[in-house]
């Protein structure tokens, strides 16, 4: 069993968990949030303790260790504790903390933004584009990715640089956790600013230093390593399919497999549960959703 003892402020939760025997005490060292993956990150964000996401019914929510339906099964499920480093961000003007990624952008769209990167106190590169990223690993698998940035495992002691559309062709830079990342010489036609988890932002000035500050702690679930022999073979050709072909939408994988829409979502949710598939926003259409092996 994951927990057996939570605090949550949810009714919702509240009543199930005493329905299947998770005692609620404010003492506790697991903090429960239902709601979507804003509300994880901002609790994150806020508290030492150990956080488990629980996802409303049918809601796609990836920080999430549970949809609420699986609360019956809880008693058979495996999860373990990941340690996600909090990145504080602080200019002349005051400092934000983030758990997946700190931006540092044009106050407006559509502008340039130029930049040197600095490690350490010592000069990495100079860079001209859309702003930069840096991003933890949980970090890593959001807005950093869609930025052509790498996925870093959970457990990596690592964070990211990711600069967004760079007119020099820069690339993502990885660093120790323990690193002092400098955005210096920050010039754009419009104010700059620095923004945590898209949640708080402050104006950016000249010069931004990021490092971490403490650890957040996220509950996830183990993955379950599953032979392909034991997949239906419904799902042994979506697999074959997203690893042959890249990611795919829903409809896209319909078409190919000639299978309906509502069988693919079903199948697709069970490889996800089962660790061998990701989800992710299709970055050409924010409305959907894209669909890759891990």
């Amino acid at each position: 069993m994951c927990f057996n003892e939570a605090y949550t402020e949810s009714p919702i939760l509240k009543e199930l968990f005493e329905k299947y025997g998770v005692r609620v005490s404010p003492e506790a060292g697991i903090v429960a949030v239902y709601g979507r993956d804003k509300d994880i990150l901002k609790t994150l964000r806020e508290t030492d303790r150990v956080v488990v996401g629980i996802a409303p019914p049918g809601v796609d929510v990836k920080l999430a260790a549970f949809d609420v339906r699986e609360l019956p099964d809880l008693e058979n499920a495996k999860c373990k504790v990941a340690e996600i480093p909090r990145l504080m961000a602080e200019s002349a003007h005051g400092q934000v903390v983030a758990v997946n990624e700190v931006a540092v952008f044009p106050e407006k769209s559509a502008t340039f933004l130029r930049y040197s990167l600095y490690i350490n106190g010592v000069f990495i590169f100079n860079d001209l584009g859309d702003g930069v990223l840096v991003a933890s690993p949980l970090g890593s698998t959001a807005y950093a990715l869609s930025a052509g940035g790498p996925i870093i495992d959970l457990g990596v002691r690592a964070v990211e640089i990711v600069p967004v559309n760079s007119a020099m062709g820069r690339r993502a830079y990885i660093v120790p956790q323990e690193a002092v990342v400098e955005i210096r010489d920050i010039k754009g036609r419009v104010r700059p600013i620095v923004i945590a988890d898209g949640a708080s932002e402050i104006p950016a000035g000249p010069h931004v230093v990021v490092k971490t500050a403490g650890v957040a702690r996220l509950m996830v679930r183990e993955r379950v390593h599953v032979a392909e022999a034991k997949l239906p073979p419904s799902a042994q050709l979506i697999k074959k399919l997203l690893a042959e072909r890249g990611p795919l939408t829903v409809s896209e994988i319909s078409a190919i497999t000639s299978l309906s829409p509502r069988a693919v979502r079903s199948i697709l949710k069970q490889l996800r549960q089962l660790g061998l598939v990701k989800a992710m926003l299709d970055p050409t259409n924010p409305r959907q959703k894209i669909y890759s092996v891990q």
